[in-house]
């Protein structure tokens, strides 16, 4: 019966994607719409599935093709190289109908479609979404989901405007935590413009000082600076300060990672916590380890580490431990590695931060021997 399933929920996926179909199999599709109302109404309701929707769009913008094309360029085993691109390929060409298949296949093999509730919401590892809490300095806390977006955004701009001091002269704080599977976007009382990642938070005054404007920082937050060249801004972290005058740049400062500043345009320096200052000049990246002391910078092509500003992941031969680890940041998962070898194996790739994680996940199946195996808020990695 399952295999029955599996069949009908194949020739869906291929009508409804326009794949490629046989006069057989066009013929037992039609045979089996034509069999029962139920079933046309199934075929209906799966049609306009968001989800199928959205995979569908991709599938016509020609992702797949473009993920094919991705991984040729970044395998360097040249013998290779050739073969895993027509792997890729077809595979890829494939991928969406495979998705739309599982779904179908879960849909049909179930309880009957339900519009207010797709059956298949407990197999899927959902992206993320605007989310944040301000704590104000008086202790108050304000949820972004629960305010929106745009009161948010006012009262912060409220908050700035009235800059109200401590008893003893100084500058009250407030801090914006942003958890796994959130992202926020603001302004500071400078005009500096800010966007703040997954599992991060940004501790900011009320209104900066004449003499500085600083701000503190745990996780990974992009800064498009104002500039004043007689206020310099400086970001402060668990491992060093970043000092700026206007510009933009990355920061990471994760607990399980070293310390990473990517710049974009401008000029920073950095002063790890030995006092050692570094000064870096457009499109390069510093790293501090500080369990060693290490301090190293390269030039890099900045797209990779700003990409999730623009909604988009960038990997070009990471490891697939700190590409899990990025994708788990956002998608709110548990990556579980079966083994250590597999951590180390470095692999490319992209997807859209609003796209399903799958998406990604097949591709690396289709092209090496991974396999990924979701159950709930774990995914499982094997080789």
């Amino acid at each position: 019966m399952m295999d029955a399933f599996n069949e009908i929920s194949r020739l869906i996926a291929a009508r409804i994607l326009g794949s490629s179909m046989t006069d057989e199999e066009n013929r037992r599709l039609d045979e089996w719409l034509q069999a029962s109302p139920e079933h046309q109404e199934t075929f209906k309701r799966i049609r306009h599935f968001e989800m199928v929707k959205h995979l569908l769009k991709l599938d016509r913008a020609d992702y797949g093709k473009q993920m094919a094309t991705r991984f040729k360029r970044a395998f360097c085993l040249r013998k290779r190289s050739d073969l895993i691109f027509r792997r890729v390929c077809i595979s890829a060409g494939i991928a969406a109908c495979l998705l739309v298949g599982f779904f179908i296949a879960q849909i049909y093999s179930r309880h009957p479609v339900s519009e207010e509730q797709p059956p298949v919401a407990s197999f899927v590892i959902t992206p993320g979404e605007t989310a944040a809490i301000l704590t104000l300095a008086d202790g108050r806390q304000i949820d972004v989901r629960e305010k929106g977006e745009k009161a948010m955004t006012r009262l912060l701009d409220s908050i700035a405007q009235v800059a109200p001091q401590d008893r003893d002269g100084s500058i009250a704080y407030q801090t914006l935590t942003i958890p796994a599977g959130g992202e926020f976007h603001c302004f500071l009382p400078d005009g500096t413009e800010v966007w703040i990642n997954s599992q991060s938070s940004l501790r900011f005054p009320e209104a900066f000082t004449a003499t500085e404007r600083r701000v503190y920082l745990q996780g990974e937050a992009f800064f498009d600076v104002k500039k004043d060249a007689d206020i310099p801004f400086v970001v402060s972290m668990s491992q060093g300060d970043i000092t700026v005058f206007g510009t933009r740049f990355n920061i990471t400062d994760y607990a399980d990672q070293p310390l990473s500043a990517v710049l974009v345009e401008g000029s920073i320096g950095f002063c790890a916590e030995n006092g050692q200052p570094v000064r870096l000049q457009p499109s390069q990246r510093i790293t501090y380890d500080r369990d060693n002391g290490n301090i190293n910078i390269e030039t890099v092509d900045t797209s990779i580490y700003t990409a999730w500003v623009e909604q988009r992941f960038v990997f070009r031969g990471q490891t697939l431990e700190e590409i899990m680890n990025t994708l788990a940041r956002w998608y709110d998962f548990n990556p579980i590695f079966t083994s250590d070898s597999i951590r180390h194996i470095r692999l490319s790739g992209r997807l859209n931060r609003y796209d399903d994680i799958r998406i990604l996940l097949q591709s690396y199946e289709y092209t090496t021997d991974i396999k990924f195996r979701i159950e709930g808020k774990d995914i499982f990695i094997t080789q």
